[in-house]
This record gives structure tokens, C-alpha cells and sequence, in this order.
């Protein structure tokens, strides 16, 4: 029998079942292409201190000697980072001496320090790994530059089996759920701004606003306020409340400029309608504008958008059905099998 090749996933877990994590999905994902997987958690508490300014290097110290622990005993053929910023350019060449062939997928952007999405440590570390997968065409490039070896394009794919079973919709969850216009995200400034545009332009829209922050930041008296229906929803919650609403929106940060997010995929796959702040990889390489997803630019084109595919069911449900069989391409399973840097 042939030995199953070892991969050491890295990345952040959680404890809690109920709160989704990606890293989970791409260690299922593996394990069912054949691979026998094991997991180091960088986001766990490693020593029983308070975290603060002042014991932040400390904890993340003991992160990096747990993990060049585990690599030496297990020594895994493939170690797979997910985003990962506790790594540094020394840990990075200290685990490849275990002959371990070190992948990195940066779920942001590895050059966004000004949000704390990224860090130094990251870009710094990144000519060390042996290939680094980046969601951004326009980024490649930039790793090129940073002085990575190899990058290879690899898209937001979604976890098919998260999405697989059939969902039962009872009387309370379209009580809980139903919308004209959904939205699924953390509070953001521009996020409020748009989402404000839009119950000022459409004030008797059923908007719904799930995540988090937004009760933090929009108080009792604000356009928004009776649009916040809780904090944020994952798995089955998050399929339902997009099933439930007629449009579901997609806002881009500032760090995917002309690419996508997980909720490009995330929507289509539950069987819903997105649309979608406009980027040329959604409108013309993912999808196809008109025919697989609807995009917007501006605060007009979205108003118009939403009024239009309000009053035209038919139109949108051809978008709907479109973007499902398009959206079959961008599984995890299925991006991870094309990566044939994995099998070697």
C-alpha cells in the first residue's frame, strides 16, 4: 500500500464549533484528497498569561518554538500555511531544514500593513516559502518582487460539503431571516456609508444587516439601526439568511482591489442572488456581468440595481441559476486538486 503523504496545516482554529474557520475546511478538503493531515493552531494561547503590548512577543515566541516542535517530530512532507503573520524569515528557513516543502495562502493581503491585516514579519518571510498562493492576479507580481520563487494564482473556493445538504426551511426561520436586501460582513466605514445610501434612497427596503461591530457602531436613532439583525452568522445560519433575501450584497475592501472575496463564491453556492461591488476579475473572469453576476460602481448604479432586480424576479432568478452551475468550478476540493505543485 502506498504511504499517504503527511501535511501539517497551519492556521487559525477555533474551539468553538459554531464559529467557522477557513483553515478547517482546507484540512477536510485535504484529508479527502488523500492526504493524512495533522494541525498546530497559531492563535492558541500558548502560554497562561495576559496578551498585551508588553507579552505579545513572548506568547508569540512560544507559538513559534510549539511549532518547530511539532514540524521536528512529525516532520510532515508539506507544511501549509494559512495567512500565518507569527512566521518570520528565520522561522521559515529553520522548519524547511526537516525537509518539509512550505506552501503559504495569505487569505489578505501579505502588503496591507496599514490595517493589520499584514505585518512585517510576513513580508519579510515570504522569499522563504517554497510557493506561495495569492487570490489576486494583480498581487502576483508583487510577491514576484517581494522575492518569492513560485506563486501561483489560487481563488477564494469555497467548502462544497458546507453547502451540500439540503436545507429545511421552517416558518421561524423566514420570520428571522426574510429581506429584500441582505448583507453578511463586520462593520466597516465604507460598508456604512453604502448600506446608509441605500435605506436614505429606498426607506421602506426590508434591509438586513448581520455581523459584527455594527451594534457597536450604529446607535438607536441611526438609518441602519432596524436593519442590524445580529452578530455575525456562519454555516447553515449564513445560508439561510442569504436563501431568505431577494438580493444579497458584496462590498470590496480597499486590499482586493480588481479581485474578489468569499462572498463571490459563498452566495452563488447557497443558491442566492449577489450582487456585487463591481471588479474586473467577478464581472469578466470569475463570472460574466449580466449573465452570471450583476456588479455596481457607484451609489446610483447600486440604488438602480436593486430596484431593477427587485421588480424583475425572472432576471434575477436566470443570474441566480447562472452563477450555481458557474460556481461549481471554485470548490475547494476541486482548486486544490488543480494545484499540481502539491502532488510532487
Amino acid at each position: 500500500m502506498t504511504q499517504k503523504r503527511t501535511l501539517l496545516v497551519v492556521g487559525a482554529l477555533s474551539e468553538n464549533p459554531a464559529v467557522y474557520t477557513y483553515a478547517s475546511s482546507f484540512i477536510a478538503s485535504f484529508e479527502r484528497l488523500g492526504f493524512k493531515v495533522a494541525s498546530f493552531n497559531y492563535r492558541k494561547k500558548r502560554l497562561p498569561l495576559p496578551i498585551h503590548t508588553m507579552t505579545k512577543k513572548i506568547h508569540e515566541a512560544a507559538i513559534r518554538r510549539a511549532l518547530s516542535a511539532q514540524v521536528a517530530h512529525d516532520k510532515p512532507d508539506i507544511i501549509f500555511c494559512i495567512k500565518t503573520e507569527i512566521m518570520t524569515s528565520e522561522l521559515v528557513h529553520s522548519l524547511k531544514k526537516n525537509g518539509a516543502r512550505l506552501f503559504l495562502f495569505y487569505p489578505d493581503s501579505p502588503f496591507a500593513l496599514w490595517n493589520g491585516n499584514s505585518c512585517t514579519n510576513v513580508v519579510e518571510s515570504l522569499h522563504g516559502f517554497d510557493h506561495v498562493l495569492i487570490w489576486s492576479h494583480e498581487l502576483i507580481p508583487a510577491l514576484y518582487s517581494a522575492g518569492c520563487s513560485a506563486v501561483h494564482y489560487f481563488p477564494f473556493a469555497y467548502d462544497a460539503q458546507l453547502f451540500a445538504h439540503t436545507l429545511e426551511l421552517t416558518d421561524a426561520d423566514f420570520v428571522r431571516y426574510t429581506s429584500d436586501v441582505c448583507f453578511v460582513g463586520t462593520w466597516e466605514p465604507e460598508r456604512e456609508q453604502w448600506l446608509t445610501a441605500i435605506v436614505d434612497r429606498l426607506p421602506h427596503l426590508n434591509l438586513a444587516i448581520w455581523g459584527n461591530e455594527w451594534n457597536h457602531k450604529i446607535a438607536a436613532g441611526h438609518p441602519l439601526f432596524k436593519a442590524l439583525r445580529g452578530k455575525a452568522i456562519y454555516k447553515d445560519e449564513m445560508r439561510k439568511a442569504f436563501m431568505c433575501s431577494k438580493i444579497n450584497l458584496n462590498f470590496m475592501r480597499k486590499q482586493n482591489i480588481q479581485a474578489h472575496n468569499m462572498r463571490t463564491f459563498e452566495v452563488p453556492a447557497a443558491g442566492a442572488f449577489l450582487l456585487s461591488q463591481r471588479t474586473h476579475e467577478q464581472a469578466y473572469m470569475l463570472f460574466e456581468e449580466g449573465t452570471s453576476i450583476a456588479c455596481f460602481a457607484t451609489f446610483d448604479e447600486l440604488i438602480q440595481k436593486i430596484e431593477w432586480f427587485l421588480l424583475h424576479e425572472q432576471e434575477r432568478l436566470f443570474i441566480l441559476q447562472q452563477a450555481f452551475l458557474r460556481v461549481q468550478y471554485f470548490t475547494l476540493d476541486a482548486q486544490l486538486a488543480k494545484l499540481e505543485t502539491l502532488r510532487f
